[in-house]
């Protein structure tokens, strides 16, 4: 029994830790973005990162973020991997695990079906119940 409350015990400290990760990581890259086009704006509170990251990637500003933005969002990141040995076997197959990766997102953060993400339904994702902790 002691090696099961240990283990249950680690896997709630890790999801703990991966989750604070999580919001470290959207609150540099944000930052990234906003350095770009406010010079010496911060991000304050954790619903400013959460605000924030949804309206960076929301491109159209409609309010909804689709296959597309999602697409764009992972790009963002591609973008800074890349280098002169970055070959296009690579990208196709990135560009392919990233498109599985939409699709998936837009399974688990659209339960109408839509083909949009509103806030609502990001927010409700990805905000731990109660705030961070």
């Amino acid at each position: 029994i002691n090696i099961i409350v240990h283990f249950v015990i680690s896997n709630i400290l890790l999801k703990q830790w991966y989750q604070r990760r999580v919001r470290e990581h959207m609150k540099e890259h944000l930052q990234e973005h906003l350095d770009e086009v406010a010079d010496g704006a911060k991000i304050e509170t954790e619903d400013d990162v959460y605000f924030g990251y949804f309206n960076v990637h929301d491109k159209d500003k409609d309010g909804f973020l689709d296959g597309l933005e999602l697409l764009n969002s992972f790009g963002d990141h591609r973008a800074k991997k890349v280098d002169e040995n970055y070959s296009e076997e690579q990208y196709e197959k990135d560009l392919q695990t990233y498109a599985e990766i939409v699709d998936l997102t837009l399974k688990d953060f659209d339960p109408n079906n839509d083909g949009l993400i509103s806030f609502s339904e990001y927010i409700g994702h990805v905000k731990p119940p109660g705030g961070a902790k």
